[in-house]
């Protein structure tokens, strides 16, 4: 395997790519699967030809070959000196990976060239580190993605305003106080109980960094149930892996549920061939009703989840538009020794309607203010009505 890597590896650009790697595989975002295939696409993109073949056949061989050769270069190629580079450079490395690497700047109409020039006039060689980051990060958050994030050890630089300025439309205490109760069941990361007696099931999952292999366990408990709610508000995301898993779960049948492009080249428009998924029934799947519960703080894998089970004829989505967060992101590394996080792939619903600034719900519901006051979340309330309307 080593003399398929190293070939792909002797250029400085190459280089680029084993330091990003070492983060890469450090994030939970994608889940292992999703790490290891993003990282094996941009690793073999010269060798078009054996590269969907080695995906498939050679992606854990591979994986444990570029962690070996990570794990004994680490820190030749991540220590960097700050020293060495001048702020210009800094300022133009950032820029030009943003220009090259970024794949939503023609998405979002965002003028680059402008921004650099309205920026890059706030720097010289005086300008301080703390001042420095802070006109980098002014500038990254003129991108408005989550995705995109400047680590610089004292600060990292974030843009939340994709949920900061709407409706929390959640209140953990009601849930926890008034539907879990006391004795709901833990199962992985699926909090379920259920509602009314034995009429609902419920299940609130906050992370999609927690197990869903006890969902089929979970739904099994809720089979004689008149429909399920699945409530992921404020899920903020996590492996991706996990929201295939609970997706297909669901799935009634095989159906292609989104599509995936990875950025391949230095254009702003410049993308792979379109991967798509299909998601694909666990066992029986669940015929019942299901109601999918979501507010603007959904983001990123939870959004895939949303994306996938709207697909499905059972399932309706109730609340807000969520975050969105399409762009699988990938960390660089600056020449002073900061991480720059960016988007890096464009991904659309199974009809070709991006994604990335949130995935529209069925319905609009936004919590009762009133109704919170007395306990009660008339979102879930809702749902059931839904559910009743279709069992």
């Amino acid at each position: 395997v080593l003399v398929i890597v190293i070939p792909v590896l002797p250029t400085v650009r190459h280089v680029a790519l084993v330091r990003l790697a070492i983060r890469v595989l450090r994030l939970p975002e994608h889940g292992k699967t999703g790490r290891t295939q993003y990282l094996v696409h941009l690793l073999l993109r010269p060798m078009t030809a054996m590269r969907k073949t080695l995906r498939k056949t050679w992606t854990t061989t591979l994986l444990f070959a570029i962690l070996t050769f990570v794990s004994g270069c680490e820190k030749a190629l991540m220590d960097t000196d700050p020293k060495k580079f001048t702020n210009r450079e800094i300022f133009e490395s950032l820029w030009n990976t943003v220009n090259e690497k970024y794949s939503y700047l023609t998405y979002k109409d965002i003028d680059w060239d402008a921004i650099r020039a309205e920026y890059e006039s706030k720097i010289d060689e005086s300008t301080s580190s703390y001042e420095l980051y802070k006109v980098l990060a002014d500038m990254l958050y003129e991108l408005r993605d989550g995705h995109v994030n400047l680590y610089a050890g004292f600060n990292y630089a974030r843009n939340w305003e994709w949920y900061l300025d709407s409706p929390q439309n959640f209140n953990y205490t009601i849930i926890e106080r008034n539907y879990l109760g006391r004795d709901y069941w833990a199962s992985g990361g699926l909090r379920n109980a259920f509602l009314d007696g034995k009429k609902y099931g419920y299940i609130y999952y906050p992370s999609f960094n927690s197990s869903v292999s006890y969902m089929g366990l979970v739904l099994d408990r809720f089979k004689d149930t008149d429909g399920i709610i699945i409530d992921v508000r404020g899920n903020g995301g996590g492996a991706l892996d996990n929201a295939h898993i609970l997706a297909d779960y669901l799935a009634d049948t095989k159906r292609l549920t989104y599509v995936m492009r990875y950025k391949d080249g230095p254009g702003h428009d410049d993308l792979s061939k379109a991967f798509e998924h299909y998601s694909k029934p666990i066992g029986k799947g669940f015929k019942k009703p299901v109601v999918i519960l979501t507010n603007r703080s959904c983001y990123s894998a939870t959004s895939f989840f949303v994306v996938m089970a709207k697909e499905f004829p059972n399932v309706t989505v109730l609340g807000d538009l969520t975050g969105g967060g399409a762009g699988l992101p990938i960390d660089y590394l600056l020449p002073c020794g900061w991480q720059l996080r960016l988007s890096t792939t464009r991904s659309t619903d199974a009809h070709g309607a991006d994604f990335e600034l949130g995935v529209e719900p069925d319905e609009r519901h936004d919590m009762d203010i009133g109704a919170m006051g007395a306990g009660v979340d008339s979102m879930i309330e809702r749902a059931k009505q839904i559910i009743d309307g279709k069992s």
